[in-house]
């Protein structure tokens, strides 16, 4: 009997045991902590569209100082930058923005979610072509595999472009699949719209195969046959920006530069590049800034706002280099080829490769404007930016617009013989300002009406283009004008000047270095970041820029090509 209550007892326990443990088993799962197979499809493409914004910028700002789009400290191109200079945009890169995708494809695949799975192989697609253009050699196959692989090896950029060009083209079977359940519900770029995330894919294979185009003989068909279809973003409608707000905090919603240079206490926080707004106001007209002439760039007072329009404020403390003798021996003996120092009109940034330090000028350096940082308007205002200032941050990231893909055409034309180089660069001009004079608009921001350029002085400005690419005598010297008009309309945007830059020599007759005669090899790539050499047994030894001309794979220019 006893036997038989032990028997029983023994049973009754093990049961409530395993009932327990099975209610418990079940709360380990955190719901707080969504594991990926009940994991929301929408929220993981809410990560993966920031993410891939963060690298993006990230990396423009870097870019840009190199290509002279902003300003680059120097003097030497060998120490400007450290490997952990570079830490951040490989992170953010790999852990974010590709390990975001992998976990989100097979995912969305499996719920038939294919426009998120799309979307995402995009994004991955497009970070990965941009590693290359930066870094040369990168991680791909054995990337990302965790515990697998936690030492991958570099593939060869041209191997992992390939990659790139066939996960795009899966990007497009995936967008356009039957089947797929509802969209996404928050496509923070194209509002859901398969059709126009198809022609960015496609926008995109264009964009990389025209960066091949002098190491692939195959590249330029392939080019001939996307511009033949022309299902490119050729409207601003179709334009691939990200679109920023004005809150500012929890979270800070502005453009990043705006939160630079608007701020409580006043002062601008950062220089922009003297070059650029030298090449935007001035190179067209004898080397000195013009607003009032009647072929002026019409983007000048929306790109740039002047704290100041005169240069009465500076002395040897508050701008040291205006009391100067000159400029440097080795700078080009013609004033109108390049700026230096204060360019006029109180234009206030810095010369290419200067890096002195910085006197008390905050208040005079000339600020981002409203376009594409949602800042101010230039009206002559002669004030200084405060918080909540023009458009309130309210700006956008010129990832790819319209003008760009007409640009490129207009190269393709001119080097591969594929369409109408001038007419290309006539649209193209023609896109940009009208996209940058209808900006405001689309913030609420009106302009005042006696300073916003009229129609006649953007036909004027059109036609002063045209007369230039005219006037040209060869191919080169037209591809020269074509590349600065696309210079000029990249404003925003430094990856894409970094590699015309490389892939062309153009613009040419840049600023020289400022700060030396010999500042050492033009970084035609990226030094590979700290946490990738000093982790990684099996990773490339680090690149020497500045000592020698490190390529990527699709730059097979001399080595002294751009400085």
């Amino acid at each position: 009997m006893k036997i038989k209550q032990l028997i029983i007892l023994f049973t009754i326990t093990s049961v409530v045991f395993l009932a327990c443990t099975k209610r418990l088993d079940s709360l380990l799962d955190n719901p707080n902590y969504p594991n990926l197979s009940t994991a929301d499809v929408d929220l993981f493409l809410n990560a993966e569209q920031l993410n891939f914004n963060t690298f993006w910028i990230s990396t423009s700002d870097i870019a840009g100082q190199l290509a002279r789009m902003r300003q680059w400290g120097g003097p030497f191109y060998r120490n400007a930058y450290q490997p952990n200079s570079f830490d951040f945009i490989w992170t953010t890169a790999y852990r974010d923005v590709i390990n975001t995708a992998n976990a989100l494809i097979p995912l969305a695949q499996t719920q038939k979610k294919y426009k998120q799975s799309g979307i995402a192989k995009i994004l991955k697609a497009y970070t990965l072509g941009t590693l290359v253009d930066c870094f040369g050699d990168v991680p791909y196959s054995e990337a990302n595999l965790g515990g697998e692989n936690l030492t991958p090896k570099a593939d060869p950029g041209a191997s992992v472009y390939a990659a790139v060009i066939a996960m795009l083209d899966d990007a497009i079977v995936d967008l356009t699949k039957t089947g797929s359940v509802a969209g996404p519900k928050n496509d923070l770029f194209y509002a859901g719209s398969s059709t126009k995330w198809v022609t960015l894919a496609k926008t995109l294979k264009f964009k990389f195969l025209m960066q091949t185009r002098l190491v692939d003989p195959s590249a330029a068909a392939k080019i001939q046959a996307l511009i033949t279809e022309d299902d490119l973003i050729n409207t601003s409608s179709q334009d691939f920006q990200f679109q920023y707000g004005s809150n500012l905090s929890a979270p800070d919603s502005r453009h990043p530069h705006y939160a630079i240079d608007y701020v409580n206490t006043g002062g601008v926080g950062e220089y922009l590049s003297n070059y650029f707004m030298w090449v935007v106001t001035a190179q067209k007209y004898g080397g000195t800034p013009t607003l009032t002439n009647a072929a002026a760039d019409p983007r000048a007072r929306y790109y740039f706002y002047r704290q100041a329009t005169n240069y009465s404020w500076a002395n040897q403390q508050s701008a040291p280099c205006f009391v100067q003798a000159g400029p440097p021996a080795w700078y080009p003996s013609v004033p109108d080829q390049t700026p230096f120092c204060l360019i006029g009109r109180g234009y206030m940034g810095r010369d290419h490769g200067d890096a002195s330090g910085a006197p008390p000028d905050g208040n005079f350096r000339t600020a981002w404007g409203i376009y594409p940082a949602g800042g101010k308007f230039d009206n002559n205002d002669n004030t200084t930016v405060k918080l909540g200032d023009g458009g309130g941050g309210r700006g956008i990231n010129p990832i790819w617009l319209s003008s760009f893909t007409y640009f490129l055409k207009a190269e393709a034309a001119n080097t591969l013989g594929i369409g109408d180089a001038r007419a290309l660069l006539k649209t193209g001009v023609e896109t940009s300002i009208a996209k940058v004079l209808a900006f405001p608009a689309t913030i609420n921001i009106s302009t005042p009406s006696a300073t916003t350029p009229s129609t006649t002085q953007v036909t004027n400005y059109v036609d002063l283009v045209l007369m230039n690419y005219d006037a040209a005598p060869d191919d080169d010297k037209r591809l020269n004008v074509i590349m600065t008009e696309y210079f000029i309309g990249l404003w925003g945007n430094g990856i894409e000047p970094y590699n015309n830059y490389r892939r062309t020599g153009k613009p040419e007759n840049a600023q020289p270095a400022a700060g030396t005669a010999n500042p050492g090899f033009y970084m035609r790539s990226f030094f590979y970041p700290s946490v990738f050499v000093d982790r990684n047994i099996n990773a490339p030894k680090q690149k020497s820029p500045g000592d020698k001309a490190e390529k990527v794979f699709w730059d097979n220019n001399p080595d002294n090509f751009v400085k």
